[in-house]
């Protein structure tokens, strides 16, 4: 079993909300934006996910997660070097994230703290920055 990274199919769905659901990471805009977003995959389900939401110039790094008995294999490293190496591809100027759980993670990985009133206009209307996150969520940029 590889665990690789792929872009997300449309059938991947259902299980990406229920692996969502079970991470109790909110599941809102993520249909909407399915597109923008990629899995990895065991031999039978779907036990990472990661998306990257595009505004303006610059991406907003959303929902990624990894089934429980997935943590520690590296599918979180390598779906965030996807959604990096993705952000290049596509010539952005950055990746912000908002998290409540995971900020030495992403410091560990090259994102920085960001003032929330830094953040660019496109990541400012996204619903996950005006709504999703609370206010006490770190807010982090890794520009490119």
């Amino acid at each position: 079993m590889s665990l690789e990274v792929e872009g997300a199919k449309a059938h991947d769905l259902p299980a990406a909300l229920e692996l969502l659901r079970r991470a109790d990471l909110p599941e809102n805009g993520v249909a909407d934006q399915f597109g923008n977003y990629f899995v990895v995959r065991d031999d039978v389900r779907l036990v990472g996910l990661g998306g990257l939401e595009v505004h303006g110039s610059d991406g907003l790094l959303r929902s990624v997660v990894v089934d429980p008995q997935y943590r520690g294999e590296g599918v979180g490293r390598r779906l965030l070097e996807f959604a990096v190496a993705l952000a290049r591809k596509m010539e952005l100027a950055g990746v912000y994230l908002l998290t409540t759980t995971a900020h030495e993670y992403f410091l560990e990985r090259g994102f920085a703290d960001c003032p929330r009133d830094e953040a660019p206009a496109g990541i400012r209307d996204a619903w996950e920055f005006k709504t999703g996150c609370p206010q006490k969520a770190a807010f982090m940029k890794l520009a490119l």
